[in-house]
């Protein structure tokens, strides 16, 4: 490593250090739904058509809205997201509800019921940025979202999105054994149709993929992903394109800076809340139980932002993990929660081999 990344890597440290004890809200999750159209093979939160949990009413929903603008901040965006949040017979109410207050909102969908239509009402409903998943060309697409359908309706809704005016259009992908190889064909499909950010996961162990290891990338594919965003970032920026790898994994500085616009940090408990259907209150949508912090029915989610999330922000049980001795804990911190069960010693999965 060079002088420069060496002290870019201590400015980095320390920046995470001061936006860990400043903790501003930027980003809220409210996951509207657990229900979904897709029965997905990599599934976090193994959701359904039918789930049979109890879930927060629209009205609770707009009630959330208004707190957080009242009591927290008028700059915060929310993020809907699910199960499938086109299924909530509401979404269009709540979207135009947080566009009442002047505030910003996104959302995460799989595609399968966006057309040119819906891409018009979510625009007048204010939407801001939209995230889909594309996980592949036809076979894999299909293969993972387990649907013999959902390829042919993405590219429906590809091309809805596409030709839209909002402002942020982003595709994520799950790379899996299955379409590791098929990148450039990925990239070039999002080109032509029209999108302007890629983010690349890799699939993590839990819900319905903890122990399907047929979804899970090794050690050395996943190197290979890394090495394929380094070389191909900078062609397809060109194209207009803009590739990231995701927020998940750390990565020493020199590798980093090639795969990142911005360098590594999990910003859950930090800068990024999450509500989920059932009113749980935590850090992303996809943390593990054990860092779930209260519950909207029963606690004040400004005073538990403020005074709660020790687990994200101190990060004090790293200790007596096998991460403690590590070389690289004081800038990796544990990397994603998300990759986190307090109740084990290790990370799900993590990017760089102890020496």
């Amino acid at each position: 490593m060079g002088i420069s990344d060496s002290i870019k890597t201590i400015l980095h440290n320390w920046h995470k250090k001061k936006e860990a004890e400043n903790h501003p809200l930027n980003y809220l999750f409210l996951e509207i739904t657990r229900r979904c159209n897709l029965n997905c093979l990599h599934c976090g939160s193994d959701c359904k058509s039918e789930t049979g949990l109890s879930e927060l009413t629209t009205d609770s929903w707009l009630k959330i809205i208004d707190f957080v603008y009242e009591n927290i901040s008028e700059k915060i965006t929310f993020v809907i997201t699910g199960g499938e949040p086109l299924l909530h017979k509401d979404l269009f109410k709540i979207g135009n509800h947080i566009k009442s207050k002047g505030m910003n909102w996104a959302m995460v969908t799989n595609g399968i019921l966006l057309n040119s239509e819906r891409m018009t009402n979510l625009e007048l409903a204010g939407i801001s940025a939209l995230t889909i998943s594309v996980d592949g060309l036809e076979y894999s697409h299909n293969k993972l979202r387990n649907s013999p359908i959902a390829y042919n309706k993405l590219l429906v809704a590809l091309d809805a999105l596409g030709n839209s005016s909002i402002k942020f259009k982003d595709a994520v992908t799950c790379v899996y054994p299955d379409n590791l190889n098929q990148l450039n064909e990925i990239g070039n499909l999002l080109v032509e149709k029209k999108m302007e950010s890629w983010r690349l996961f890799r699939i993590f162990p839990s819900g319905r993929a903890e122990n399907n290891n047929k979804l899970l990338l090794s050690f050395e594919q996943t190197s290979q992903m890394v090495n394929w965003i380094k070389v191909n970032k900078p062609r397809f920026k060109e194209k207009g394109l803009n590739i990231n790898l995701s927020c998940e994994g750390w990565l020493p500085y020199n590798t980093d800076k090639k795969v990142r616009d911005l360098p590594f940090f999990c910003r859950a408990g930090i800068n990024i809340a999450s509500i989920l259907a059932d009113g749980t209150i935590t850090g992303c949508t996809n943390n593990h139980p054990s860092f779930y912090e209260g519950n909207i029915l029963e606690d004040n989610l400004a005073n538990l932002w403020q005074n709660g999330f020790e687990k994200f922000r101190k990060r004090e049980w790293l200790k007596n993990t096998d991460c403690a001795g590590c070389k690289h804990v004081k800038s990796c911190n544990g990397g994603s929660i998300h990759l986190w069960n307090l109740e084990r010693k290790s990370p799900g999965f993590c990017y760089v081999i102890p020496e």
